[in-house]
């Protein structure tokens, strides 16, 4: 870990955050290399840009405080599927509930395998150190310390 390129992402970060949440910004400016300068007045522009500027951030401090992902998830199936996943998940309009309802459709065989997927993923967390768990997970991180010795217990037969 690279504390001192951490500290100093994390405080870029809080104030990429804070200027978001009170909406202080009014001017973005940009500085070409020829010496040319623009600016971005517009609020919803300016919101996106530091939206943008927060996520980018994030992703920067946990590579410096985790590492970067191993070259060889990377370039796994899994990982993969994974971020198709997550494209998914970040639409604002994706329905938990109703994905739930779609498992009863699955192959039997692919649902059996759906739930051996949820169930690493959950035992996956619960074997993660503290320190690496973000504010905003911190309730699913307990909440799967709390169901990992039970599924640990279970066996999900292939039939």
């Amino acid at each position: 870990m690279d504390n001192q390129k951490a500290r100093m992402l994390g405080e870029n970060l809080a104030h990429y955050k804070r200027a978001q949440e009170n909406g202080s910004v009014n001017l973005i400016e940009f500085h070409t290399t020829d010496g040319q300068k623009f600016g971005i007045g517009n609020a919803a522009a300016i919101q996106l840009l530091l939206s943008a500027a927060v996520t980018e951030l994030e992703r920067q401090l946990h590579t410096a405080r985790f590492g970067d992902i191993p070259e060889r998830l990377e370039k796994s199936r899994e990982y993969k599927t994974a971020k198709e996943l997550e494209q998914a998940l970040n639409d604002m309009g994706f329905n938990p509930k109703r994905f739930a309802e779609t498992l009863p459709y699955f192959h039997k065989t692919l649902e059996q395998t759906f739930f051996r997927v949820m169930k690493a993923c959950i035992t996956g967390m619960a074997k993660r150190e503290p320190n690496h768990i973000d504010g905003r997970n911190r309730a699913a991180y307990e909440m799967c310390r709390m169901l990992a010795p039970m599924l640990e217990e279970i066996r999900l037969p292939f039939i």
